[in-house]
C-alpha cells in the first residue's frame, strides 16, 4: 500500500477542513473515491489512468489524513462535502470513479448534482440492497477475514504482500479509525440507502459499472441492480475476480475502464 514516486501528496482546504490529496498526471480530471477501508494512497491503476487524465485521490472526510467536520454524520453529508471539494478543485467535465463505499458516494453525488460531471464509474459499489443475496459483514470480523472476503484469489494480486503482512502499530491505528468512520456512515441501514435506486433513475450520465464475478462482499446482483436503475449504464463483469478488480485483475480492470472512457 505504498505511494509511487510520481504521485503528489498535498492538502486542499474544503469547507474549513484540510483534505489529504494524492494526485498526478495530466489531461482531463478524474476524481477517485476510496472505499470503507480508507485511502491506500496512489495505486498502480491510478498511475496508468494518469497517463491520460489528471487523477485526484482524496482521503474522504474522517478517513486517513482528513478530519471529520463536526456536522458530517451520513453518506448524504459526505456527498455535500465532496461536492464542495469538487468546487474547491475547480473540476469541469470530470470523471467520477468510486470503489465500494466510494461507489455509493459517487452514485449519490451524481443523483444530487450532475453539473460538470462527464462520466461515472462504479466499482463494486455499495449503496443498493440486493433482493436475492446478502451484503457481507465487514465491520465485526477480523482483518484477515476482510482480506479473504476482498480477493477471490490473492495470488493474483501483484503486491499481495501488502495485504498479507502484519500491519505496523501506526497502520493498525489508522485502520481502526477508518473502520470507526465507515461504521458511522454505513451501519444503519447497513451499506445501502433504500431510496438510492429511485434517485438513480434521473442519472442519465454515461456510467460504467465494474464488478468482480466472485465479489464476496457486495454481490454481483447489486451491479445488475445499478445497471437497471440508471438509463445510461453498462455493466462489465470481470471473471475470477473479487471485490477489488483494480488490485486483483488490474489489466482487465483498466481495459474495461479505458474502453469506456475512449467511447465518451
Amino acid at each position: 500500500m505504498t505511494t509511487t514516486a510520481s504521485s503528489n501528496r498535498t492538502t486542499i482546504e474544503v469547507a474549513g477542513t484540510q483534505v489529504e490529496m494524492f494526485s498526478g498526471g495530466s489531461g482531463p480530471p478524474l476524481l477517485f473515491l476510496h472505499g470503507a477501508g480508507g485511502n491506500a494512497g496512489w495505486q498502480a491503476y491510478h498511475e496508468e489512468l494518469a497517463k491520460t487524465y489528471t487523477v485526484y485521490v482524496p482521503s474522504q472526510a474522517g478517513f486517513n489524513g482528513t478530519e471529520r467536520p463536526e456536522w458530517l454524520y451520513t453518506i448524504t453529508d459526505l456527498c455535500h462535502f465532496n461536492h464542495a471539494m469538487v468546487e474547491a478543485l475547480g473540476l469541469k467535465d470530470y470523471v467520477l470513479m468510486g470503489s465500494s463505499m466510494g461507489g455509493w458516494v459517487a452514485a449519490e453525488m451524481a443523483a444530487m448534482c450532475r453539473a460538470n460531471l462527464k462520466a461515472l464509474i462504479l466499482v463494486g459499489a455499495a449503496g443498493i440492497k440486493p433482493d436475492k443475496s446478502e451484503i457481507a459483514e465487514i465491520f465485526m470480523v477480523s482483518a484477515q477475514t476482510r482480506t479473504a472476503q476482498r480477493f477471490h484469489d490473492i495470488s493474483q494480486v501483484p503486491n499481495r504482500e501488502d495485504y498479507e503482512g502484519e500491519p505496523t502499530a501506526e497502520e493498525q491505528l489508522v485502520a481502526h479509525s477508518n473502520q470507526e468512520m465507515a461504521s458511522r456512515l454505513c451501519w444503519r441501514p447497513y451499506l445501502h440507502n433504500p431510496s438510492l435506486p429511485y434517485y438513480l433513475g434521473r442519472v442519465d450520465t454515461p456510467t460504467l459499472v465494474v464488478w468482480g464475478r466472485q465479489d464476496a462482499i457486495i454481490p454481483l446482483e447489486c451491479g445488475e441492480l445499478f445497471e437497471a436503475a440508471m438509463p445510461n449504464a453498462q455493466l462489465r463483469v470481470i471473471e475470477n475476480c473479487g471485490h477489488s478488480p483494480g488490485l486483483e485483475k488490474p489489466a482487465e480492470f483498466l481495459s474495461a475502464v479505458n474502453a469506456f472512457l475512449a467511447g465518451l
